[in-house]
């Protein structure tokens, strides 16, 4: 009987030792992406492996050789400290918690509506319920740009390369008129960015939009590709990826707009990625908070990546960050309120 038994665990004991030698492998190979870029998308889902690692740690207890528990509790001791500024038990903050309820407020919003997406009524009802005051939208298509139509009478200020720059896909609107405004390449290269300057509390206030490529792409020729050939000191440990390639250019570009900005979009890279930790250090930017995942849209909450972004620097603060509800596009959008220091 005790041999049934035991026949009976195995497949259990297999799959818990599989398992946490999966998170512990996880957890550390993207050390390795400045070898084998395509590892650094690990990154991405280490929230998920954090997760797996400690009910494993506590079944591999079950098991001999019980050392092997220690990887799930290596895995999760790496993985905790990246991830803590953004778990979901941290409060959002609110103009109540930052003392901030008498600052003016620039309401944002960001969606990729998806460029297969053809459900254009409930993404346009979506948009006119939030009475934003600038909305960006990234995989924009020519038939997108028809659909909206009933919406330029509330947005009349509009900056897309739709013409100019295909494939741009992407479209800032505001109610707010636009003082200086750029859409298109950085400089002739990636990524697209579309950006135009408000003013609000006295203050010119540039708020912006783009779309990185995914992490899975190793770069080409930084050299070529990088303005001046060289990355920013800050950016220099990013992994050698087409991502990082942009995010450089990105933040070499940043540098040339106003000290109070907002950027958003579809930056596919979580906020705990080494492409985004060098954007902000290399920018001045801002993300940190809990969480708010989006994509895929149609999946549970836990199991989406927070990959749209609003970011913040200078004299603004981010509020009320969180996702909407589903508009038929892969991503679900994102808002947020910004609190604007007056001049």
């Amino acid at each position: 009987m005790p041999d049934v038994f035991a026949a009976l665990l195995y497949p259990i004991q297999l799959l818990v030792h599989v398992g946490l030698i999966g998170v512990f492998v996880g957890s550390f190979a993207p050390l390795l992406a400045h070898q084998f870029p395509p590892l650094a998308t690990l990154e991405s889902f280490l929230l998920h492996i954090t997760l797996a690692s400690l009910p494993l740690t506590l079944l591999g207890l079950l098991f001999r050789p019980r050392w092997l528990a220690l990887l799930g509790l290596l895995a999760f001791a790496w993985n905790i400290f990246p991830l803590w500024p953004y778990l979901p038990f941290h409060a959002p903050v609110t103009a109540e918690s930052a003392g901030l309820e008498a600052a003016p407020k620039l309401k944002v919003v960001s969606a990729n509506v998806w460029y297969r997406n053809d459900g254009y009524a409930a993404a346009i009802h979506y948009l006119e319920s939030t009475n934003a005051d600038v909305i960006a939208l990234i995989e924009v298509t020519p038939q997108w740009l028809t659909a909206l139509q009933s919406l330029y009478a509330k947005y009349p200020y509009r900056i897309d390369c739709m013409q100019s720059t295909p494939p741009c896909e992407m479209l800032l609107m505001s109610k707010h008129p636009f003082g200086r405004a750029f859409a298109g390449r950085i400089d002739g290269r990636s990524p697209v960015i579309a950006w135009g300057e408000i003013s609000l509390a006295g203050r010119s206030i540039t708020v912006a939009a783009t779309h990185l490529s995914w992490p899975l792409r190793a770069e080409t020729d930084r050299g070529h590709l990088i303005a001046g050939g060289a990355l920013q000191p800050k950016l220099g440990d990013a992994y050698p990826l087409v991502q990082s390639e942009q995010a450089a250019n990105l933040a070499q570009y940043l540098q040339k707009l106003g000290p109070d900005l907002v950027l958003m979009g579809d930056f596919n890279s979580v906020p705990w990625s080494r492409t985004q930790a060098t954007l902000r250090a290399a920018t001045g930017l801002e993300n940190a908070g809990p969480m708010v995942p989006t994509w895929p849209s149609w999946q549970p909450r836990w199991v989406r990546l927070p990959i749209d972004q609003i970011m913040t620097r200078g004299a603004l603060t981010r509020l009320n960050f969180k996702s909407s509800y589903f508009i038929g596009s892969d991503h679900l959008p994102v808002e947020a309120e910004i609190a604007v220091t007056p001049e």
